[in-house]
């Protein structure tokens, strides 16, 4: 065989095996989710044209998909929690936080099924507190000079070395009472499928999966009391401190010495449960309009504690300037308690999204979720003092949402 015909059959032979290769590899690209597509463009533009004629089906996306969504929600209060001190208690009473959601998953693009994941959180912290001055009040020695960190609230400083509170030029105790204080944390996984579009272009998205819940209630009183010199008047501000409920005046004394006691109250809620729900959505043009639904059951191991802090501190005088002689802390010995309740609670969204690009959509909306059943609370006594309260209580957040999506 002469050396040109060896060439051509190996020169063949490559070619085939070269092909059969390349087809195999288009045949079982779509089988790995994650082989993306390279022509993945998020930022590909759409058109009013490519738009009208599409069926719903088709404008429904495919693949990985993911969403994030900036949360400002109000949250209820614990039960008999006061709207102010010395107020009427009220059930509802609902104080404003912030959070955020994430969301990603897959749908497979022809079986129509998927997995979709999320995370979410929201943060209250409320409460009715009034500054309080303490004993050396003033950093005389940065007030003396030019400010050594500048930067701060309206030129104030920002970081000192004399124990001032962060951010100013003084020094002073916060006291009073929290009214809500919660930290929420939510994890959901299911499994999704969609279904066929209805006669008018919306598709449903029955789900169902696991959701992990957490939520840390907590209530904390926070109590001032000092000594004085025979004579001196105890100011916050223009307001007279000693007409605050939380301030006790300890009298006349040759020591100065100041006390900030703390009652605290935490309730840890871990909640364990099965879930099911849906997502119907409908293509008009550019916008898409969506609703959720999520119901939960399952059990929450609750567990609460309760103890007490006070911070002692002794100076040289009553004056602004002086200086800490001595200081302590004490700690109450802390109880615990520890209880098993059967939880339900249900989430409700509703969002309006714009399509911007073929796979961005912006989007706002509106979310309820009420955790409705068997959660545990901290709140406080008509004393003002904290206590563990009933562990069959419930948390219900409302307000809007704002977020981006991709490919979803």
């Amino acid at each position: 065989m002469s050396v040109r015909k060896l060439t051509a059959k190996l020169l063949a032979a490559l070619a085939v095996f070269a092909g059969g290769a390349s087809v195999s590899a288009q045949e079982h690209a779509l089988a790995d989710p994650f082989a993306f597509d390279p022509d993945f463009q998020w930022f590909e533009p759409i058109y009013d044209a490519d738009i009208v004629d599409a069926k719903p089906k088709k404008r429904a996306h495919t693949g990985w998909f993911g969403t994030y969504d900036k949360l400002h929600l109000w949250g209820k209060r614990p039960e008999g929690e006061a709207t102010t001190v010395g107020g009427d208690s009220g059930e509802y009473q609902l104080d404003i936080g912030e959070g955020n959601r994430y969301e990603f998953g897959y749908m497979k693009p022809r079986e129509d099924n998927g997995w979709l994941f999320g995370w979410s959180d929201l943060d209250i912290h409320a409460a009715e507190y009034t500054q309080a001055e303490r004993i050396n009040r003033l950093n005389v020695s940065q007030l003396e000079g030019d400010p050594e960190f500048p930067g701060g609230q309206f030129g104030t400083n920002v970081l000192t070395d004399d124990n001032n509170n962060f951010g100013y030029d003084t020094r002073f105790y916060e006291i009073g009472r929290s009214t809500n204080f919660v930290e929420y944390d939510s994890y959901e996984i299911n499994k999704t499928w969609r279904m066929e579009p209805y006669h008018y272009g919306g598709i449903l998205e029955p789900m169902v999966g696991v959701r992990f819940l957490t939520l840390d209630d907590q209530a904390v009183t926070r109590r001032y009391s000092r000594t004085r010199e025979d004579g001196a008047a105890i100011l916050t501000g223009t307001t007279e401190l000693t007409e605050n409920p939380y301030f006790v005046d300890l009298g006349v004394s040759d020591d100065a010495y100041e006390r900030l006691d703390q009652d605290i109250t935490k309730v840890d809620n871990e909640m364990y449960t099965m879930q099911l729900g849906f997502r119907y959505f409908k293509f008009v043009n550019r916008f898409r309009y969506s609703a959720e639904f999520r119901a939960f059951s399952g059990v929450n191991l609750q567990h609460a504690s309760k103890y007490a802090v006070a911070d002692n501190t002794f100076y040289d005088g009553f004056g602004s300037d002086s200086d800490v002689t001595s200081f302590y802390r004490t700690e109450s010995k802390v109880e615990h308690y520890r209880d098993d309740t059967f939880f339900i609670g249900y989430d409700v969204r509703a969002d309006l999204g714009y399509q911007l690009t073929n796979m961005i959509h912006v989007r706002g909306g509106f979310q309820i979720f009420d955790l409705a059943k068997g959660l545990g609370r901290a709140s406080h006594r008509d004393d003002a003092l904290t206590e563990i309260g009933s562990s069959d209580q419930s948390f219900l957040a409302v307000g809007g949402t704002f977020g981006i999506e991709l490919n979803r």
